[in-house]
Protein backbone atom coordinates (compact mmCIF):
# COMPACT_ATOMS: atom_id res chain seq x y z
CA UNK A 1 0.00 0.00 0.00
CA UNK A 2 1.66 2.94 -1.17
CA UNK A 3 1.52 6.49 0.59
CA UNK A 4 -1.73 7.53 -1.41
CA UNK A 5 -3.56 5.03 -0.22
CA UNK A 6 -2.60 4.20 3.24
CA UNK A 7 -3.32 8.25 3.62
CA UNK A 8 -7.05 8.00 1.98
CA UNK A 9 -7.45 4.71 4.08
CA UNK A 10 -7.06 6.76 7.00
CA UNK A 11 -9.49 9.76 6.62
CA UNK A 12 -12.10 7.41 4.60
CA UNK A 13 -11.96 5.44 7.87
CA UNK A 14 -14.16 6.54 11.21
CA UNK A 15 -12.66 5.58 13.80
CA UNK A 16 -12.74 7.32 16.91
CA UNK A 17 -9.81 10.27 17.17
CA UNK A 18 -9.08 13.45 17.86
CA UNK A 19 -11.15 16.45 16.47
CA UNK A 20 -7.84 17.60 14.51
CA UNK A 21 -4.46 16.70 14.29
CA UNK A 22 -1.31 19.67 13.54
CA UNK A 23 2.41 17.81 12.66
CA UNK A 24 5.32 20.57 13.14
CA UNK A 25 7.88 20.78 10.01
CA UNK A 26 9.80 23.85 9.19
CA UNK A 27 9.45 26.60 6.47
CA UNK A 28 6.98 29.78 6.69
CA UNK A 29 4.43 27.94 4.62
CA UNK A 30 1.22 25.91 6.35
CA UNK A 31 -1.55 23.73 5.09
CA UNK A 32 -4.77 23.39 6.11
CA UNK A 33 -7.08 20.38 5.48
CA UNK A 34 -10.55 21.48 7.71
CA UNK A 35 -13.02 19.40 5.17
CA UNK A 36 -10.49 15.99 5.41
CA UNK A 37 -13.14 14.09 6.81
CA UNK A 38 -16.93 14.19 6.87
CA UNK A 39 -17.88 17.57 8.68
CA UNK A 40 -21.71 18.64 10.11
CA UNK A 41 -22.85 22.08 8.57
CA UNK A 42 -26.57 23.18 9.92
CA UNK A 43 -27.53 19.57 11.27
CA UNK A 44 -26.55 18.05 8.05
CA UNK A 45 -23.44 15.55 7.39
CA UNK A 46 -21.39 16.52 4.21
CA UNK A 47 -19.00 14.33 2.48
CA UNK A 48 -15.69 14.65 3.34
CA UNK A 49 -13.21 16.34 0.92
CA UNK A 50 -10.73 12.83 1.85
CA UNK A 51 -8.08 13.77 -0.72
CA UNK A 52 -6.85 17.11 0.55
CA UNK A 53 -6.44 15.19 3.77
CA UNK A 54 -4.03 13.28 1.40
CA UNK A 55 -2.35 16.41 -0.23
CA UNK A 56 -1.57 17.65 3.20
CA UNK A 57 -0.18 14.79 4.73
CA UNK A 58 2.28 14.36 1.66
CA UNK A 59 2.91 17.71 1.36
CA UNK A 60 4.44 17.21 4.73
CA UNK A 61 6.09 14.31 3.63
CA UNK A 62 7.65 15.50 0.74
CA UNK A 63 8.71 19.43 1.88
CA UNK A 64 8.47 19.17 5.58
CA UNK A 65 6.00 22.39 5.40
CA UNK A 66 3.68 22.33 8.80
CA UNK A 67 0.24 20.73 8.60
CA UNK A 68 -3.21 20.66 10.67
CA UNK A 69 -6.00 18.54 9.31
CA UNK A 70 -9.40 17.07 10.47
CA UNK A 71 -9.17 13.60 11.67
CA UNK A 72 -12.58 12.70 13.36
CA UNK A 73 -16.23 14.24 12.28
CA UNK A 74 -16.78 15.61 15.99
CA UNK A 75 -20.59 17.37 14.65
CA UNK A 76 -18.87 20.60 13.76
CA UNK A 77 -17.50 22.70 10.32
CA UNK A 78 -14.37 24.12 11.12
CA UNK A 79 -14.85 26.07 7.90
CA UNK A 80 -18.05 27.31 9.05
CA UNK A 81 -18.92 27.61 12.75
CA UNK A 82 -18.90 30.78 14.42
CA UNK A 83 -16.57 29.35 17.30
CA UNK A 84 -14.00 26.83 16.23
CA UNK A 85 -11.09 24.71 18.27
CA UNK A 86 -9.44 23.98 14.76
CA UNK A 87 -8.80 27.57 13.89
CA UNK A 88 -8.51 28.63 17.14
CA UNK A 89 -5.07 25.90 16.85
CA UNK A 90 -4.29 26.71 13.88
CA UNK A 91 -4.31 30.56 14.77
CA UNK A 92 -2.67 29.90 17.49
CA UNK A 93 0.14 27.74 15.57
CA UNK A 94 0.89 30.81 13.29
CA UNK A 95 1.49 32.97 15.58
CA UNK A 96 4.12 31.05 17.57
CA UNK A 97 6.01 29.23 14.71
CA UNK A 98 6.43 32.45 12.37
CA UNK A 99 4.06 30.90 9.57
CA UNK A 100 3.76 33.53 6.99
CA UNK A 101 1.38 31.81 4.47
CA UNK A 102 -1.87 29.51 5.07
CA UNK A 103 -2.91 27.48 1.88
CA UNK A 104 -6.15 25.81 2.67
CA UNK A 105 -7.83 22.83 0.77
CA UNK A 106 -10.85 22.29 -0.16
CA UNK A 107 -12.82 19.89 -3.04
CA UNK A 108 -15.44 20.10 -5.14
CA UNK A 109 -17.62 17.67 -6.82
CA UNK A 110 -16.85 16.08 -9.52
CA UNK A 111 -19.87 17.26 -12.10
CA UNK A 112 -18.51 20.88 -11.67
CA UNK A 113 -17.18 21.99 -14.67
CA UNK A 114 -13.79 23.96 -12.88
CA UNK A 115 -11.30 22.10 -11.90
CA UNK A 116 -9.37 25.02 -9.84
CA UNK A 117 -10.42 27.78 -7.93
CA UNK A 118 -8.76 29.92 -5.76
CA UNK A 119 -10.66 32.09 -3.17
CA UNK A 120 -8.50 35.70 -1.96
CA UNK A 121 -11.69 37.04 -0.43
CA UNK A 122 -11.41 39.09 -3.49
CA UNK A 123 -8.14 40.31 -2.29
CA UNK A 124 -8.74 40.83 1.56
CA UNK A 125 -7.22 37.16 2.62
CA UNK A 126 -3.53 37.87 0.20
CA UNK A 127 -3.22 41.27 1.31
CA UNK A 128 -0.08 40.56 2.97
CA UNK A 129 1.50 39.02 0.22
CA UNK A 130 -0.57 39.59 -3.13
CA UNK A 131 2.31 38.25 -5.01
CA UNK A 132 1.48 34.96 -3.72
CA UNK A 133 -1.27 34.02 -6.09
CA UNK A 134 0.15 34.79 -9.58
CA UNK A 135 3.37 33.00 -8.16
CA UNK A 136 0.97 30.23 -7.29
CA UNK A 137 -1.08 29.72 -10.48
CA UNK A 138 2.02 29.97 -12.38
CA UNK A 139 2.83 26.83 -10.55
CA UNK A 140 -0.56 25.18 -11.92
CA UNK A 141 -0.02 26.79 -15.33
CA UNK A 142 3.57 25.33 -16.01
CA UNK A 143 2.17 21.79 -15.73
CA UNK A 144 -0.66 22.31 -18.06
CA UNK A 145 -3.68 23.55 -16.08
CA UNK A 146 -5.67 26.03 -17.33
CA UNK A 147 -8.81 28.09 -16.57
CA UNK A 148 -8.00 28.36 -13.35
CA UNK A 149 -10.99 30.73 -11.56
CA UNK A 150 -10.29 33.53 -9.01
CA UNK A 151 -13.12 34.41 -6.43
CA UNK A 152 -16.25 32.51 -8.26
CA UNK A 153 -18.03 29.99 -6.44
CA UNK A 154 -15.71 29.56 -3.43
CA UNK A 155 -14.35 33.08 -2.87
CA UNK A 156 -13.80 32.95 1.12
CA UNK A 157 -15.36 36.07 1.80
CA UNK A 158 -17.05 34.38 4.45
CA UNK A 159 -15.76 35.35 7.67
CA UNK A 160 -15.74 32.32 9.60
CA UNK A 161 -13.52 30.54 6.83
CA UNK A 162 -9.98 29.34 7.36
CA UNK A 163 -8.78 32.08 5.05
CA UNK A 164 -10.68 34.88 6.11
CA UNK A 165 -10.15 34.17 10.12
CA UNK A 166 -6.63 33.26 9.97
CA UNK A 167 -5.80 36.07 7.78
CA UNK A 168 -7.45 38.79 9.76
CA UNK A 169 -6.31 37.51 12.89
CA UNK A 170 -2.41 36.55 12.04
CA UNK A 171 -1.95 39.52 9.40
CA UNK A 172 -0.63 36.89 6.98
CA UNK A 173 -1.74 36.38 3.58
CA UNK A 174 -4.16 32.55 3.34
CA UNK A 175 -5.38 31.36 -0.29
CA UNK A 176 -8.28 29.00 -0.21
CA UNK A 177 -7.85 26.42 -3.17
CA UNK A 178 -10.38 24.15 -4.07
CA UNK A 179 -9.83 21.43 -6.16
CA UNK A 180 -12.06 19.88 -8.33
CA UNK A 181 -12.56 15.99 -6.90
CA UNK A 182 -12.03 14.57 -11.01
CA UNK A 183 -8.11 15.55 -10.63
CA UNK A 184 -7.31 14.30 -7.38
CA UNK A 185 -9.33 10.82 -7.30
CA UNK A 186 -7.92 7.90 -9.44
CA UNK A 187 -11.52 6.81 -9.63
CA UNK A 188 -11.42 9.34 -12.41
CA UNK A 189 -9.47 8.66 -15.81
CA UNK A 190 -8.49 12.73 -15.25
CA UNK A 191 -7.29 12.67 -12.18
CA UNK A 192 -3.66 14.16 -12.51
CA UNK A 193 -3.15 13.95 -8.38
CA UNK A 194 0.67 13.81 -9.03
CA UNK A 195 0.50 17.34 -11.08
CA UNK A 196 -1.56 18.75 -8.31
CA UNK A 197 1.15 17.41 -5.65
CA UNK A 198 4.04 18.59 -7.90
CA UNK A 199 2.72 22.00 -8.16
CA UNK A 200 1.93 22.33 -4.91
CA UNK A 201 5.43 21.53 -3.74
CA UNK A 202 7.24 23.75 -5.94
CA UNK A 203 5.32 26.75 -4.72
CA UNK A 204 5.69 25.71 -0.92
CA UNK A 205 9.69 25.77 -1.84
CA UNK A 206 9.26 28.90 -3.85
CA UNK A 207 7.59 30.63 -0.76
CA UNK A 208 10.11 29.61 1.93
CA UNK A 209 12.76 30.61 -0.10
CA UNK A 210 11.03 34.25 -0.61
CA UNK A 211 10.48 34.13 3.53
CA UNK A 212 13.81 33.16 4.95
Amino acid sequence: MNSYERYLKYFKSRLPRRSFAIEAGSGAVMISAPHSVEQTRAGRIKYGEYHTGVLARMLHDETGCHIIYKSHNKHDDANFDRTSPYRDALIDFVKQNGVRLVIDLHQMSAQRSELIEIGTGEGKNVAADPAAVDELICCFQKRGFEKIVMDGNFPATYQNTVSASVSRECGIACIQIEFNTRLLSNEFRGCRYSDVLEALKEFIVLKDGINK
